[in-house]
């Protein structure tokens, strides 16, 4: 399964800061297993920072010239919003958008990855190979004009925010890339005639650590218990803390145990509730 985007929160720009807080995206709470990711730029060449807990850069902080940089940071879902520094008051912005898979059960990580900078109205970046099968991979197109970037074949814009206020522009995309080792894809768009920073970043979704391995049939073993006896799928969920070894999850489970109370011999034997 494939990890999705899901929201982004309001691009926040200045026209002159050395710090900058972006607002946070919708979330839908799935015990922290979707990824915030959030994109900052500055018009200068100052280190960006960030002391807020729970997030971290991605990659390397990027620089487009003398005047214009970019940097990507990570956090879990539920982070609170991140403060980013850096020495000297200019024009910036920063964006954070929001992934997760599409049932919000598996845990995200980030893989390959690459980046590309420019000054004149061709963006691109080169291609980079997945690590995992369903991945989803994302572009970043950030410039120091406010400017509409053009969309690459093959991928789907998400967003597209720009401002005069920072006189600079944002945007992010994405595509899926079914099988590990696969190539992404260059890009080469036309957008903004000014310094710009294009990334492309592998986000993947892997199975839980609380899972297990067992059969349907295993458990319906287990399950063949004296008449009267009597338990919650959310009891037999807790019971199925095990082994991080394992790749049975609780929500397949619950899925399982709708599809055993079509069995009157079942039903008979474990009351499932």
């Amino acid at each position: 399964m494939a990890a999705i985007y899901r929201s982004v929160g309001t691009r926040s720009q200045s026209a002159s800061a050395a710090t900058i807080s972006p607002a946070l995206p919708t979330v839908d709470g799935n015990n922290a297993k979707g990824k915030l990711l959030a994109v900052v730029t500055s018009k200068n060449n100052a280190t960006h920072s960030c002391a807020t807990s729970g997030w971290s850069q991605v990659g390397s902080q990027v620089n487009s010239g003398a005047s214009f940089t970019a940097s990507v940071w990570q956090a879990a879902e539920g982070a609170g919003a991140p403060t980013i520094t850096w020495t000297g008051a200019v024009a910036c912005s920063a964006q954070i958008a929001y992934y997760s898979d599409g049932q919000g059960v598996m845990d995200t990580g980030f893989g390959a990855s690459t980046s590309n900078t420019g000054a004149t109205a061709t963006h691109s970046t080169v291609s980079i190979n997945t690590t995992r099968n369903n991945a989803l991979v994302l572009y970043i197109d950030v410039a120091a004009a406010n400017t509409a970037l053009a969309t690459p074949s093959g991928w789907t814009e998400n967003v597209d925010a720009g401002s005069g206020t920072d006189v600079g522009r944002t945007v992010w995309g994405s595509k899926s890339v079914a099988t590990s080792g696969s190539a992404s894809g260059a890009i080469s768009v036309t957008g903004a005639n000014a310094a710009w920073v294009q990334f492309q970043i592998e986000l993947y979704a892997d199975q839980a650590t609380n899972q297990i391995q067992v059969s349907k049939a295993e458990l319906a073993a287990m399950l063949d218990v004296p008449d009267g006896y009597a338990t919650s799928k959310a009891e037999l969920g807790a019971w199925l803390d095990a082994p991080t070894e394992a790749g049975f999850s609780k929500a397949e489970l619950g899925a399982w145990l709708d599809f055993i109370g079509t069995s009157i011999r079942r039903r008979q034997s474990a009351f499932i509730n």
